[in-house]
């Protein structure tokens, strides 16, 4: 490469080295940070019914004042009355929340999907906080007067389609704040009961469990893709092998001269008839005739043709052979 060359090029491949440096750099330790918008868990709602219905009514089965819990069915003539407690149940970090909870009993003719009339009874309102996470209400479900309004109310519609359905709504109202956030938030809890001729049966689902999230900014460190980041290494191997390439190909090469050029032609040609020659020492005193061949290739033909094998002498850089008293003899200029 020529010197004019070599300066215009140089300050170029350098410049692309640094900047290739810089894009590595950039791609693996400098991340962008961006503001995302996530959801965190907050608190967690439990609301849920516990229920007992009391003999208060004297009957083959039961003594008065039995509790039964867990029956499939219970009958108006002998456990008239549910005893309720609705709970409220929330579990987060520094809860501080007061609660306001309205039940009403929705009384209904259902068939699948259809309902066909309601009507709500108040059955209780109550305030309170929650005590150790905990808010709570009873009351009493008379259930025998309850089938008593439906059927009073099917009688006077003249209308016999569908199921009677009593579906307890309780609607709880809590403010106040979970982990100094402000909260202000309603839920909605319902315990279905299904009536019968003479008997009532409560429903199995009545624990309702939810997890409320928060939204929050978080900054976070977003990487270049991967794909990016090794193209900038690539980039910067590049820049760097033309850097190299650029110094090397301005450095003094090495240039043989034409006596090591020769030399080594002929240590060649040596290594190449090697298994035609022998070592040994030339003498001076030899009077035989004398013929001097031009080449290695040359003296070893001859000695192939007359069954003999050329001696080599390495301090007198000299090739020959006696053959009837004949001196062939070969050296390298």
């Amino acid at each position: 490469m020529t010197a004019e060359k070599f300066t215009l090029i140089l300050p170029v491949v350098i410049v692309c080295v640094i900047l290739s440096g810089l894009f590595v750099y950039a791609s693996w330790y400098m991340p962008e940070h961006r503001d995302v918008t996530v959801e965190a868990p907050w608190y967690s709602l439990d609301g849920r019914y516990e229920y007992r219905a009391i003999v208060s009514e004297g009957n083959p089965l039961w003594p008065v004042g039995t509790p039964l819990t867990d029956n499939p069915v219970y009958f108006f003539a002998a456990a008239p009355e549910l005893q309720t407690t609705f709970f409220f149940l929330a579990e987060g970090e520094a809860l501080d929340l007061n609660v306001v909870s309205h039940t009403v009993a929705v009384l209904s003719m259902k068939e699948a999907d259809t309902t066909y009339w309601s009507k709500e009874v108040a059955i209780a309102e109550h305030a309170g906080p929650l005590q150790s996470g905990v808010y709570q209400n009873s009351f009493t479900l008379n259930m025998r007067d309850m089938h008593r309004q439906l059927n009073e109310i099917k009688e006077y519609l003249g209308f016999q389609r569908g199921t009677p359905v009593v579906e307890i709504v309780t609607t709880a109202v809590f403010t106040g704040t979970v982990n100094d956030q402000p909260v202000n938030e309603h839920r909605t809890y319902m315990m279905p009961i299904t009536l019968g001729a003479g008997y009532y049966s409560v429903s199995e689902n009545l624990s309702f469990t939810e997890a409320v999230a928060a939204r929050e900014t978080r900054t976070v460190e977003v990487y270049p893709p991967v794909y990016q980041q090794y193209a900038a290494i690539l980039l910067l191997l590049v820049s760097v092998g033309m850097l190299l390439w650029v110094v090397i190909s301005r450095s003094p090469r090495f240039k043989p001269s034409a006596g090591m050029l020769q030399a080594l032609e002929q240590e060649a040609i040596h290594a190449r008839y090697r298994d035609w020659m022998s070592r040994g020492r030339f003498d001076q005193s030899i009077t035989a005739h004398r013929i001097e061949l031009g080449s290695l290739e040359d003296i070893i033909s001859a000695a192939v043709d007359m069954n003999q094998r050329v001696i080599y002498d390495d301090d007198e850089r000299t090739y020959f052979f006696v053959h009837e008293n004949i001196l062939y003899i070969y050296k390298p200029a």
